[in-house]
């Protein structure tokens, strides 16, 4: 059965990883298409790899990208007392190779296209390890294996998976064997086809990964950091600016809250002795004046009466005295100008003896028009 050639389309299912290696391959790419080609190739040189392609007992080596690749050197495995193979130290391109791929041909590998539950994708190496007596000719503990996934449907909830698997006692040998050569492959995979291609998959014993190079990987690290740390120095500069031109200003602030409340403490000063100083002139205004009273009084009141007490509180005017004719009082007083509403607050009585009446009445004082 060949392998499944789909590509692989990332769901929200899948786990986090995945979605970040997929956006992050696809962010490059964008970005490298771009920028123009001679700053594409200065900033982001795509990966040299050298590739390792079996032809009968011979070995194939050729360099290049998965764009491009040349074939660089042949030889003989089985060569009887054959010396590691040196590469010249002063080609650049050889410098510039990442890593050694193993490409192994279609009839060494077995691949098979498995229909999994959904939940399996959670520890799906275990489920396949589980799943390969039943699914192929052998046992977990007698082939090398790893898988892509390929289609995941969430309506059915089955995930499709491509498994591929390689005899360790092959593979072994055939590492050893490369081994006595001075290679030392990084990956070993499939399909890498005329152009440099390679299967998303990595049959290398996990013993054996071990001695890849981490130095591209914690360079890769390191830049991912460093974009991380520029990008929260981005976003927390301009806060940490605002927050120190804040604390600049609450000094500030401060005194003119405290100015500000001392000038609001001097206006309501002001307020109040401005309202003590017009107490007396508006109790004045609003009242007659005693002599005024008494003048009016003066005048209208006829010769036959007396005033034996004056009272004034207020606005009301308290008048006893005598007179020939007492009911005569309250039409002289109610003509009056300044007063008002004239009524008797006792009964008017005969003094014995003689034609004089005694009275006691109010009335009130108008007030003053400004």
């Amino acid at each position: 059965m060949q392998l499944s050639t789909q590509n692989l389309h990332i769901k929200f299912s899948a786990p986090l990883w995945r979605g970040v290696e997929a956006f992050w391959s696809w962010w490059i790419s964008e970005l490298r298409g771009m920028l123009p080609p001679r700053v594409s190739r200065a900033l982001m040189p795509r990966a040299q790899r050298l590739f390792l392609e079996l032809d009968g007992t011979d070995v194939v080596m050729s360099q290049g990208t998965t764009q491009n690749n040349e074939e660089l050197t042949r030889y003989t495995l089985d060569q009887a007392g054959a010396a590691p193979l040196q590469l010249s130290a002063e080609d650049e391109s050889h410098r510039q190779a990442r890593e050694l791929v193993l490409c192994l041909p279609r009839d060494k590998v077995l691949t098979r296209s498995l229909t999994l539950p959904l939940a399996a994708e959670e520890n799906l190496r275990e489920v396949l390890s589980f799943e390969m007596d039943r699914q192929t000719p052998f046992t977990a503990e007698q082939v090398y294996y790893d898988f892509n996934v390929v289609a995941r449907s969430a309506a059915e909830r089955t995930l499709t998976v491509d498994l591929v698997l390689v005899t360790r006692r092959m593979l072994d040998e055939l590492l050893d064997r490369l081994d006595h050569r001075g290679l030392h492959p990084d990956l070993v995979t499939i399909n890498c086809g005329e152009r440099g291609g390679f299967a998303a998959v990595n049959l290398l014993p996990a013993e054996n990964r071990q001695r890849k190079a981490v130095t591209p990987r914690l360079v890769n690290l390191a830049l991912g950091a460093l974009a991380v740390l520029l990008l929260v120095s981005a976003v927390s500069l301009p806060l940490l600016d605002k927050r120190q031109k804040i604390q600049a200003l609450k000094p500030l602030i401060e005194t003119a809250g405290a100015k500000a409340k001392e000038a609001q403490r001097l206006r309501n000063e002001l307020d109040q002795l401005t309202a003590n100083s017009r107490f007396l002139t508006d109790k004045k205004q609003s009242s007659r004046p005693v002599l005024e009273i008494m003048d009016e009084l003066t005048r209208i009141l006829p010769d036959d009466t007396w005033i034996t007490r004056l009272d004034l509180k207020g606005s009301e005017l308290q008048i006893q005295g005598q007179s020939a004719s007492a009911a005569a009082l309250i039409p002289l007083i109610e003509s009056s100008s300044i007063l008002q509403n004239p009524r008797f607050r006792s009964p008017v009585t005969q003094i014995p003896r003689s034609d004089v009446e005694r009275f006691h009445l109010s009335a009130e004082t108008r007030v003053p028009t400004p």
